[in-house]
């Protein structure tokens, strides 16, 4: 049975049974012709109690509606602190839930989107968690695979458009003919890449983003069939995507990846595979099929994927969910924020749940009264309820107003690349959630006052100024438990926001090897078509170095392949020459970075050892290298001096290249991972014969004063030396740095807020619990100060009981945050989660807070008049 008929038979137990059967019948056919969708099967419950005969039925809901709305306006400052309490967990949860629903939670935007896969490989030998194909792979797996009904491999990339005077650059893809067919989606116009366009020799063609096609190309529907210039090669307009259609993220168009089907490559692991799963198959039977091919392949290819190297660098299959691909790196976080938003919203019933205590003991003759007047203690339980949960429908329509707000704060603050940013929302399924959340709310802290004071002794609460004794010290002991929860849940917020924060500050007190203040970089594309030869790329790196040096404020300028901390990673196996590995064995991956002789000196990258490269250091002239630290002390361990040593790759035939210097360890691809083991090459590498010059380029000028000063001037460089390339991501070093480490400080931000809130809900409700105390105990503190009892006594006494309310908190927070620790320990960084000094410091911190509130309500009850305390009631 679906799960709406199984709901639908259970509020049909709501429904008088000699009509049960029909109504049932009923909306079973209405949810059929909806497609079974729950938000259709919810407005069965309505319908259901609408006719109801007896017990609560529609009529005496309405009514006990009616007197609870009636009853939260006469009270409407006790209404609006509770509403807006509320309201602000309410509105966080919903904010931080708009986000974990579209980023996590909603299933991407393909038809069947949980048959789409990353189909990839993993070498944790090598300790590499993505391993693409190479051509010859891919065209192996294309051809055999049954279990993916199709599969692709794509590349990111950018290209040069060429419109007129001004050249824009693009976020582009270059993709297999199955692309589009494995993601299930069709052009908005025009056609997709299909069959024949990835063959080598076939007509360049492209297809564009939504987008681009209406900033670019004003939306004109005549785009498809015209020829632009892009990167030097005129391509064909065959189509253009739908709106909101952008894989991988950002791109903004998709071209042909040529492969040759006689001679393709082997050994160059590249390209990312994504496929649809077969009809009936399973991501497991992809992986088991996957890792058959591997073996095939291999064995097939032995010059260039030994089984030696199978085994030492562990490759298998990793074919997942392509939603792995969006979400890794944010999913954890993600859900940690949630259960933070989660608690201080525990926080905040808790809070509420007391001000309904006391409001309760203020109502006790009107229960009373309504009980001697017939009133069934079912009747009060549904009033209290029925009160305490349009108290939290109310907060939640102002929750929504402001988690409306805190989504875009969220998103404004949020790291570059949040995945699916775009589609973050409030649609129905928030809605939906905010609508149960605050239902729940209600009821959570409703049922306080409904089991503190459903009692059906009338006599002493009829008589005026009746107390109980027992009631009391009951009322007590749940204010005191309420207080002690709350102190609890602050404490847990507080202990995993302050590892958060000192996570943050291991951070950003990584020196990262170089220095960023005071440099601009950006980037350029040299397109093939444009500058041919190895001698028209050489050209043009000295043309446009020597420009950038004659703009006023530069006072040096170099290229590399990539900046630091960026995400680009280029890596190959590398053995020192002197001491060959094993044959079979498998080389150490290197990081591998091209550069000009002044990188090193514009970075501020400081040799260790020997010196940079100069102009003569090429691949056809001098083949030098140099090595940081990490690789120096891999290759030659417990050696003086590198210098006038030799590397080359795992191939005999290869050849060696010559250390000429050792550069310090510079934090290339995390700020929170050790470097990597590192060459530099010159921009002219590859083999002595054919020497390769690099393309995609970095360029850095370092300044005297604010880097973004000189953009004008670096901009007018590149037009004078290449009017046809266009600046790329132009941005301060600096901030390169800022982001490395902004995922960090989104999470250390919102869990600050979240425990800031936790700990002022935890210190109103120590005052106001103290507070209470004292009002209730004002005629005993009159007769003790009576009979002679000092101030400072009775102050000592009131912050006392407050303390040991915060203690017992603090007491059960510290083992709650020792117990959720292990969440944050794989987003902590130089901090352990167990750190006794964030312990001590939150606890301490805490404590002085419940002091503070102690205070206040202690040095009210210390000044008492005794004589009017005493006539007070």
């Amino acid at each position: 049975m679906r799960p709406c008929g199984i709901w639908l038979r259970f509020v049909g137990l709501l429904v008088p049974g000699d009509e049960r059967g029909d109504w049932v019948e009923e909306w079973e056919g209405e949810l059929a012709v909806s497609g079974w969708r729950w938000t259709h099967a919810f407005g069965a419950l309505p319908d259901a109690w609408y006719l109801r005969r007896d017990g609560w039925t529609m009529g005496r809901m309405l009514q006990d509606v009616r007197h609870a709305v009636k009853g939260l306006a006469r009270k409407p400052f006790f209404t609006a602190l509770a509403g807006v309490t509320l309201a602000i967990g309410i509105g966080a949860n919903t904010a931080i839930y708009s986000v974990v629903d579209s980023v996590l939670l909603n299933p991407l935007p393909y038809p069947d989107s949980d048959r789409v896969v990353t189909a990839n490989h993993t070498a944790p030998g090598l300790n590499v968690p993505i391993l693409p194909y190479s051509e010859g792979m891919y065209l192996t797996y294309h051809q055999a695979m049954t279990t993916l009904e199709s599969m692709a491999v794509f590349q990111q990339d950018n290209v040069n458009l060429v419109l007129g005077s001004e050249p824009e650059r693009l976020a582009s893809a270059r993709v297999t003919e199955d692309f589009f067919d494995v993601l299930g989606v069709a052009p908005a116009l025009g056609r997709a890449i299909g069959p024949g366009d990835d063959r080598e020799g076939a007509e360049p063609i492209a297809v564009l983003s939504n987008p681009v096609w209406r900033q670019t190309f004003g939306a004109d529907p005549s785009v498809i069939g015209r020829t632009v210039e892009m990167d030097g090669v005129a391509r064909t307009i065959v189509g253009v995507m739908p709106e909101g259609f952008a894989f991988p993220q950002d791109v903004q168009m998709w071209v042909p990846l040529p492969i040759d089907d006689l001679d393709p490559n082997h050994g160059s692991f590249s390209y990312i595979g994504i496929g649809r799963v077969a009809q009936g198959a399973s991501v497991e039977a992809v992986n088991l099929e996957m890792d058959e091919l591997l073996v095939r392949f291999a064995q097939a290819n032995e010059a260039d994927l030994p089984a030696s190297v199978l085994e030492q660098a562990r490759i298998r299959a990793d074919a997942k969910p392509l939603m792995e691909l969006y979400v890794a790196d944010v999913r954890q976080a993600l859900w940690v924020v949630l259960g933070t938003v989660g608690f201080v919203l525990l926080i905040a019933c808790a809070n509420v749940a007391n001000l309904f205590l006391v409001r309760a003991e203020a109502r006790q003759r009107e229960q009373a009264v309504r009980t001697a007047m017939g009133a069934t203690r079912g009747d009060m339980v549904r009033f209290y309820l029925t009160e305490s949960v349009a108290l939290g429908l109310g907060a939640g329509v102002l929750g929504l107003m402001l988690a409306g707000l805190g989504v875009r704060a969220l998103l404004s603050a949020a790291p570059t690349g949040l995945p699916r940013a775009t589609e973050v929302g409030m649609d129905g399924s928030v809605l939906a959630y905010t609508a149960v959340v605050s239902v729940v709310a209600g009821l959570l802290f409703g049922l306080f006052p409904v089991f503190g004071y459903g009692r059906r002794d009338l006599s002493g609460a009829l008589k005026e100024g009746g107390r109980s004794s027992t009631t009391g010290r009951a009322r007590s002991r749940l204010q005191g438990g309420l207080v002690v929860g709350q102190v609890a849940l602050a404490l847990v917020l507080l202990v995993g926001s302050g590892l958060m924060a000192r996570s943050f500050a291991a951070i950003r007190s990584v020196d990262p090897g170089f220095q960023a203040e005071g440099r601009l970089t950006f980037t350029v594309s040299l397109p093939s078509a444009e500058y041919p030869d190895v001698e028209d790329a050489r050209v043009f790196y000295r043309a446009l170095t020597e420009r950038l040096r004659a703009v006023p404020g530069v006072e040096g300028a170099a290229i590399a392949s990539a900046m630091p901390l960026t995400g680009n990673r280029s890596q190959t196996s590398y053995q020192p020459s002197d001491r060959p590995l094993p044959d079979g064995e498998l080389g150490p991956l290197v990081r591998l970075q091209w550069a000009s002789p002044d990188y090193f000196e514009v970075m501020g990258i400081e040799m260790v050892e020997g010196r940079p490269f100069t102009d003569q250091d090429a691949a056809d002239v001098l083949r030098s290298v140099v090595v940081n630290e990490a690789m120096a002390r891999q290759f030659w361990p417990g050696e003086a001096s590198v210098v006038g040593r030799r590397i080359r790759g795992m191939d005999e035939s290869a050849e060696e290249w010559e250390v000429v210097g050792v550069a310090r360890d510079v934090h290339f691809e995390s700020l929170s991972e050790e470097p990597d083991v590192q060459a530099y090459f010159p921009l002219v590498s590859g083999d002595t014969e054919d020497p390769v010059a690099q393309r995609s380029l970095a360029l850095v000028v370092r300044g005297d004063g604010d880097p973004s000063s000189l953009l004008p001037g670096v901009r007018q460089a590149l037009r004078d030396v290449a009017p046809r390339l266009p600046i790329v991501d132009p941005r301060p070093l600096s901030r390169i740095v800022d982001e490395a480490s902004a995922a960090t400080s989104f999470t250390v931000v919102l869990l600050g807020i979240a425990a800031a809130i936790a700990l002022l809900l935890g210190a109103v409700g120590i005052y106001g619990v103290i507070s209470y105390v004292v009002g209730r105990r004002t005629q005993e503190i009159g007769v003790r100060m009576a009979l002679g009892a000092p101030a400072g006594v009775v102050l000592r006494d009131v912050i006392g009981h407050g303390m040991l309310l915060a203690g017992g908190g603090v007491a059960v927070g510290l083992v709650g945050a020792w117990a959720t620790s292990r969440v944050l320990e794989s987003l902590l960084f130089g901090v352990s989660a167990t750190d006794p000094a964030t312990y001590a410091a939150m606890a301490g911190a805490l404590t002085a807070v419940a002091l503070v509130a102690s205070w206040f309500p202690a040095r009210r009850a210390a000044r008492l008049d005794p004589v009017r305390a005493l006539r007070s009631e």
